[in-house]
């Protein structure tokens, strides 16, 4: 077990959802607490509410522009998103909330895990790009 799932599964047990639970952990990353964030952020949870794109997904997109800026920009986002359509999308036939959970939003059988997997694969490739983590 990671370090990552441990804190992720700490946060959905207080009952963060998947984005904002990678939120939070960009925002304990740069030593800030922002609960407007958070609260906004909120509405990427379950698929938007609806079952669409995987908020783990969009999540760690926010996440990573907020630790490093630069991220959508250089690429890093993007590469986030490959990876994701490629593992998850053939994994579950899509990459919506919906696809991956079998329309059970949200599945703690598949989301605890898949938002740990998300956000290792994001702190990787912020780490190949430049950006220093605080451990």
């Amino acid at each position: 077990m990671t370090d990552g799932y441990v804190t992720i599964n700490a946060l959905l047990n207080d009952g963060y959802c998947c984005a904002t639970a990678l939120a939070a952990i960009g925002l304990r990353e740069k030593g800030s607490a922002n609960p407007e964030l958070l609260d906004a952020m909120r509405s990427l949870c379950g698929g938007l509410g609806s079952g669409l794109l995987c908020g783990a997904l969009s999540g760690a997109a926010c996440m990573m522009n907020l630790l490093d800026p630069a991220s959508k920009d250089n690429g890093a986002v993007g590469e986030l998103a490959s990876w994701f359509a490629d593992v998850y999308g053939t994994r579950y036939g899509g990459i919506n909330c919906r696809d991956i959970t079998g329309g059970k939003l949200p599945s703690a059988a598949v989301c605890r895990n898949l938002i740990a997997e998300v956000y290792a694969k994001a702190k990787e490739i912020l780490t190949e790009n430049g950006y220093i983590f605080n451990e």
